[in-house]
């Protein structure tokens, strides 16, 4: 029978393949952006990205936030993707996009030209198409946007705007629902790198997702607890484990909109006539502390169905006995809710947990572009696979 296998600490676990599938970033293509120069990469479900500083790990996420902004804010492409992103070492003035993603019963591919004119320091799009299942959808050609229905009978044309997506700007309709699909799944990429030592610990109002570094913590939390009330249980549990003393995270009223929002801790080691519980506001805790309070967040409340998080460094700030829990959890959450998460660390824990089964090592020779290389490693080779990565023997 065939089986899908997963990895729980020291353990492989087989389950009956038949499930649904994730909904999930499968492809992405750049070229001419930084290092990458006709580079392809192919995530997965769970992914650890690996490699040594400046081979173009960050690049990759860097590159999906840059998208989500195009297609779902409708950021200025200029704001977006300047003149000094382009490969330094290439003459060419072109940069090229493609994604990929699998969902909505199909597959989408996104694609997107850049034309950077040095004579007005300014550039523009001058192609964007938006495919399902290899028919169009959308597409601008430079100068008209070309529209289609579900059914890819072809809609409406009219001339765009080149300095922004126009797959941004195309408003909902009955027959468009594709189109709008690709548009939500995007806005669920969540390209994050935690900040403890600038997490706000007041709000004033709910945000329905969290910013790049967390920073809107206490924001985002409160929309949590209105939005995912039953998933709170289960996240003071894991914090349970990883933090001595935790009972529990609640926002307290401060003014008429105001809350700030306070974690509290039990203590036995007390003397007579003391109390055994206090609480602190977020702020007060130490930096390991508020990381692992976001990031059992995330792991609970946005590791859902059709999201893709993507996580620079989660092993900062934390110790490695709080670590391995969280990537424990992840791996499992990953797989039972169908979303996909993607990694970027240097931590020798998280290269041996994850990199074998779950693993892609960026590799950049003498500064040229990057590439990616299969992690080759057996029990039989004597030492851990993190072992061998620090000692430059992956070669």
């Amino acid at each position: 029978m065939d089986s899908a296998c997963r990895k729980k600490g020291l353990q492989v676990i087989c389950r009956e393949s038949g499930a649904s599938e994730n909904a999930m970033i499968t492809r992405v293509y750049v070229d001419n952006y930084k290092c990458m120069v006709n580079f392809e990469h192919s995530p997965a479900s769970l992914q650890l990205v690996f490699g040594e500083n400046g081979s173009g790990k960050s690049t990759v996420f860097e590159i999906l936030g840059h998208l989500r902004d195009l297609v779902v804010r409708g950021a200025p492409v200029e704001q977006v993707l300047p003149r000094n992103t382009l490969t330094a070492w290439q003459s060419r003035r072109e940069q090229a996009f493609e994604l990929d993603i699998k969902g909505n019963g199909g597959g989408y591919t996104y694609s997107l030209r850049v034309e950077h004119h040095e004579w007005q320091g300014k550039n523009r799009i001058v192609r964007e198409e938006l495919r399902f299942d290899g028919m169009p959808l959308y597409r601008f050609d430079g100068q008209d946007a070309h529209l289609y229905r579900d059914d890819a009978s072809a809609g409406p044309v009219f001339p765009q705007d080149w300095s922004r997506s126009g797959v941004a700007l195309v408003p909902e309709r009955h027959d468009n629902q594709r189109l709008c699909w690709f548009r939500q799944r995007m806005a669920a990429i969540y390209v994050l790198a935690i900040d403890p030592l600038r997490m706000d610990d007041a709000t004033s109002a709910e945000q329905q997702t969290p910013d790049a570094g967390v920073r809107n913590f206490a924001s985002w939390y409160r929309h949590l607890t209105q939005d995912s009330p039953e998933r709170m249980g289960s996240l003071f549990e894991s914090l349970r484990e990883v933090i001595d003393g935790f009972t529990w995270v609640k926002l307290t009223q401060e003014g008429e909109a105001g809350r700030v929002l306070r974690v509290g801790f039990e203590c036995s080691d007390v003397g007579q006539g003391e109390e055994g519980e206090y609480d602190l506001k977020l702020s007060q805790l130490s930096d390991g502390h508020r990381s692992l309070i976001a990031l059992f967040t995330i792991l609970h409340c946005a590791v859902r169905p059709d999201v893709t998080i993507c996580i620079d460094e989660p092993d900062n700030f934390v110790a490695l006995r709080e670590l391995q829990p969280w990537v424990t959890e992840l791996s499992d959450r990953v797989e039972e809710e169908r979303a996909q998460c993607l990694l970027i660390s240097h931590h020798p824990e998280l290269i041996d947990l994850l990199a074998v089964r779950h693993g892609a090592r960026f590799v950049r020779s003498a500064g040229g572009p990057v590439r990616i290389k299969p992690v080759e490693w057996s029990q039989g080779d004597g030492l851990r696979l993190s072992e061998i990565v620090a000692r430059g023997w992956e070669e």
